[in-house]
């Protein structure tokens, strides 16, 4: 019967700990993506200044001039 005790209060507190490491994980995976939502931020701005620093079009400026030469390209090709 002592023993029955014994694993029982032994299995209540290894259930304990498990919730609570399951908590700390999600905490940790909340403050992982808020972390990897601030590198990605930050490293398109990084990626800004310095198109910017090098007289570089930005990714919103290539995009935009890809845009206008298709548009040329299949008015040239309507044309012929």
């Amino acid at each position: 019967m002592a023993s029955n005790v014994v694993t029982v209060d032994m299995l209540s507190k290894h259930l304990e700990e498990i919730r609570s490491l399951k908590r700390e994980n999600e905490e940790l995976k909340a403050i992982n993506r808020d972390l990897r939502q601030r590198l990605e931020d930050l490293h398109g701005e990084y990626q800004e200044l310095r198109y910017h620093l090098k007289g570089m079009a930005s990714h919103g400026e290539v995009l935009a001039l890809r845009k206008k030469i298709l548009e040329l390209q299949n008015e040239l090709h309507f044309r012929r």
